[in-house]
């Protein structure tokens, strides 16, 4: 994509904004607050999400097909519950949350719905790479239903800059072109992403995976394979859609230390798993 130059006023008329259009939905928030007070019951849980009855729907109907292929249906937010644990009730709420973001802007509404697909795949590929190496490495400690969060949230920047440019269009306050756009969500992604992280209180790993997401230098000793998962997986699949090919030499330069990190060593076979999980 050729860079186009945004205005330094439209950059900064977006960057000022107060968060105060809702990114996330509110029981999301909630039930990640009282999941790490671990301060709740299954009732407890069960009550919050359903008082959002459209969501608590979106949730069974995710809880079906993400996560109990050959299993029985589950019919019930406790039943989802009980068979599923905390970090992957929130997971969905997230992911069900997220989307909900819609716009009657025909242009807005394209990026909203290709950045959903896009952080559901990198979510899942991450937590696949997690998996592995939680099992390959002895890591009990790294948690993959987590890695999949951060990793559904790494672009959460970009759905915060897609709200504010709509809200801003509908006021009539800017008018950017598609171009303006794309370069926009390029270049502010990671700030604002950290900025609604911290708005909303979340955890502070999610804001570390996108402190080190784009930073050559992310390898600090801490949380290594918790970034290299979602590093990885979203590099994969911003090749996958834009059909760039994996074999350049480049390319396999850009993932060689998260593939080394992660032990990785079928570049062919990751390609294929991450192809595969595309939304």
């Amino acid at each position: 994509m050729t860079k186009t130059a945004v205005p330094q006023i439209t950059k900064n008329i977006i960057t000022s904004q107060p968060i105060v259009i809702p990114v996330f939905h509110e029981v999301a928030i909630k039930l990640l607050q009282m999941m790490n007070d671990n301060s709740y019951t299954i009732e407890e849980v069960s009550s919050l999400i359903h008082e959002d009855q459209a969501l608590s729907l979106q949730m069974i109907k995710q809880a079906n097909s993400t996560f109990n292929s050959g299993k029985s249906p589950i019919t019930t937010i406790k039943n989802a519950i009980i068979r599923l644990g905390a970090q992957q009730i929130v997971n969905l709420a997230f992911s069900a949350s997220m989307s909900h973001a819609k716009s009657n802007n025909p242009v807005i509404n394209a990026h909203m719905v290709n950045l959903y697909h896009h952080s559901c795949a990198v979510a899942k590929t991450s937590a696949y790479l997690a998996l592995k190496i939680r099992h390959d490495r002895k890591l009990t400690e790294l948690n993959h239903d987590e890695v999949y969060l951060a990793g559904l949230l790494h672009d959460v920047g970009k759905l915060y800059i897609l709200k504010v440019i709509d809200n801003l269009i509908i006021t009539g306050v800017i008018h950017p072109n598609n171009s303006v756009i794309e370069e926009v969500l390029l270049e502010l992604n990671i700030q604002e992403g950290i900025k609604v992280l911290k708005h909303y209180n979340m955890p502070e790993i999610y804001s570390d995976v996108l402190s080190r997401l784009d930073d050559v230098n992310w390898k600090n000793g801490s949380n290594d394979y918790f970034v290299a998962s979602v590093r990885l997986s979203n590099k994969l699949h911003n090749y996958i859609e834009h059909d760039i090919d994996i074999s350049d030499s480049a390319n396999i330069a850009d993932i060689n230390d998260e593939m080394l990190l992660l032990d990785v060593y079928s570049l062919p076979f990751i390609y294929n798993l991450a192809k595969a999980i595309t939304v």
